[in-house]
């Protein structure tokens, strides 16, 4: 073969592959994409965590000095203030605050006498990672400010000052995993098993042609479409309900709220499952393109997205209104009020009515898309 043919045959390939968009895309965007994701949510550094301050010195100078400190540090922006002890399981349910800082009565004057004082830091460990990460920022300032106290008052007649810190873990005090990890693994297996299997067998029908002959039966498409994902349904609901029994059994998960409010955050997270399965099988053609579609589309923002790993806090604000359009992230939320924090179903309103809304979205546009795309000709 001679140079000129090698060289002829080299530029057919790459004006084919520069035709190809496709190709395009694998090579350059989603690699792109990719790095910019992983950049973002990939991240152990946590600022502005919203927090709550329950002052019992009555307006101290060394108290007003310390949350002062805690919100010059840009790691914490005060949002709230408790007045009595019961409000702060009331604004840890109601998710406006992270962290609750329990100041003592005569906090100023203890920190000089009886051998210091100590600063309670209240905070929301069903996200153990968010709860120890920002306990050990909150830890290190109240060690900062206690250098600075002592600093000052070095050589003069005033005693050292001694500001401890009493932590206290809300909703998972032994700071078990299990319960980040059990909710975030169900809404994996939802995906895989509603999702991924149910856009994968329907475009794989559709590449067989074999809906085609169904789609000029007596049978309905819609009737066709529905009875092709009703046994992924109970197969999943029978998934959802096994792991939720290995993680109150073997990993000691509670689950202090309603059982048939987690049943119905269940059901309808399957249904909006479902509804993106059946979406991502009627626009494409291909079984290999629904694999990949069901991995770039539902199991990556699954595990990225939903708060299952990295906490939604860190990510820029622009991410953190996407991830507000992944069910799983609804889901998480969901099970962890229900089951940790024991929430009523009442309190459940805003992650049951968005799933709800997706579910019936999702469902109703995947039937007409998948219904239009297989209409004979």
């Amino acid at each position: 073969m001679t140079n000129g043919v090698f060289w002829s045959f080299v530029a057919k390939e790459w004006r084919h592959i520069l035709r190809e968009r496709r190709t395009l895309v694998m090579l350059f965007v989603i690699p792109l994409a990719l790095v910019l994701l992983f950049g973002y949510v990939i991240s152990t550094d946590i600022d502005h965590t919203p927090v709550a301050v329950l002052d019992r010195s009555q307006g101290d100078p060394l108290a007003r000095r310390l949350v002062d400190k805690l919100q010059a540090a840009d790691r914490f922006r005060v949002v709230a203030e408790v007045r009595r002890d019961g409000e702060i399981d009331e604004v840890f349910r109601r998710g406006v605050v992270k962290m609750v800082v329990v100041i003592p009565p005569g906090f100023g004057p203890d920190a000089r006498r009886y051998g210091g004082t100590t600063v309670q830091l209240v905070t929301d460990a069903s996200d153990v990672n968010m709860a120890t990460t920002v306990i050990g920022y909150a830890t290190a300032i109240v060690a900062d400010l206690n250098a600075e106290l002592n600093a000052a008052a070095a050589g003069g007649a005033e005693a050292g000052f001694a500001v401890r810190t009493n932590v206290r873990m809300m909703y998972n005090p032994e700071l078990k995993s299990a319960y980040m990890f059990v909710p975030g693994v169900i809404a994996l297996i939802v995906m895989i098993v509603a999702a991924m299997m149910t856009s994968v067998t329907l475009a794989r029908e559709k590449e067989t042609g074999t809906l085609r002959m169904l789609t000029v039966s007596p049978l309905r498409g819609r009737t066709i479409v529905l009875g092709k994902v009703v046994p992924y349904f109970l197969l999943t609901a029978i998934n959802t309900g096994m792991i939720m029994c290995l993680g109150i059994w073997v990993f000691d998960m509670p689950c202090y709220g309603s059982g048939w409010g987690v049943a119905l955050l269940c059901g309808l997270f399957i249904l909006a499952a479902i509804g993106l399965g059946v979406l991502i099988s009627s626009l494409v053609k291909t079984q290999q393109s629904a694999l990949t579609g069901s991995l770039l589309g539902l199991f990556l923002p699954t595990v990225l997205l939903s708060g299952f790993i990295f906490p939604i806090a860190n990510m820029p604000l622009v991410l953190q209104w996407v991830c507000r359009c992944v069910p799983a992230t609804w889901f998480i939320e969901g099970v962890k009020g229900l089951m940790l924090k024991g929430q009523p179903v009442a309190d459940m309103v805003l992650p049951l009515g968005i799933l709800g809304g997706m579910a019936v979205l999702l469902v109703g546009l995947a039937l007409r898309l998948f219904i239009r795309s297989e209409r004979p000709q």
